[in-house]
């Protein structure tokens, strides 16, 4: 099955072709990291592999899907409030904005689009896939730059995935997930954009 859906509405820009289909404009790319300060390098890399694999598109906007990130984060924040032998600085809170994620590869590659990060409960990645295509396929936007972020209990500890897409018009499934790293997790990762770009989400999920 394929992620790609039809969304009706005010086109923008020109030839915006109205309810044209949207999907995955090559291979999904994934990575793997630990989780902490790391994932900023991990996001790094795997949206620069993704750029390598479908050229320059400075101008697609970027959706972030960081739930697990944030949860995480947020779990640090509170103990570290609850230290009482740790003195709380005010940058203490900067880690609370999954934006920052962003920040080295968008400057890194002079990123003209804007940025946005979504971070629901169970949902964040089918919620950032759903709007990515409805933005293709509307033409609000040219194409649309997916990234989620995961993360997924192993044995060995904590691991944070970082998975890439870009979604363009076209229809299409991407139909593989190309890892820049050798042991990209797939027990127990729960990630929308895997199973999407595998052909396993159904319009509206």
């Amino acid at each position: 099955m394929s992620v790609a859906t039809e969304a009706h509405g005010s086109g923008h820009g020109a030839g915006a072709d109205l309810g044209t289909a949207a999907g995955f404009a090559g291979p999904a790319v994934a990575g793997t990291g630990r989780p902490g300060p790391g994932t900023v390098q991990l996001v790094t890399r795997v949206l620069t592999a993704l750029v390598a694999e479908t050229g320059p598109q400075r101008h697609a906007p970027i959706v972030l899907a960081a739930t697990d990130h944030c949860l995480r984060a947020v779990a640090e924040f509170v103990a570290k409030c609850e230290d009482s032998t740790r003195r709380l600085r005010p940058s203490v809170s900067l880690a609370l904005e999954p934006s920052l994620l962003l920040g080295r590869f968008t400057v890194e590659q002079d990123w003209a689009a804007p940025c946005y990060a979504l971070v629901t409960p169970g949902g964040a990645g089918a919620s950032a896939l759903r709007w990515a295509t409805a933005a293709v396929g509307s033409g609000t936007a040219p194409a649309v730059v997916v990234c989620e972020v995961v993360h997924a209990q192993q044995a060995d500890g904590e691991r944070v995935v970082a998975l890439a897409a870009l979604i363009g018009p076209g229809g299409s499934a991407a139909t593989e997930v190309r890892t820049i790293d050798d042991d990209v997790l797939e027990d127990g990762l729960d990630s929308a954009l895997r199973r999407a770009a595998l052909g396993g989400v159904e319009e509206g999920t």
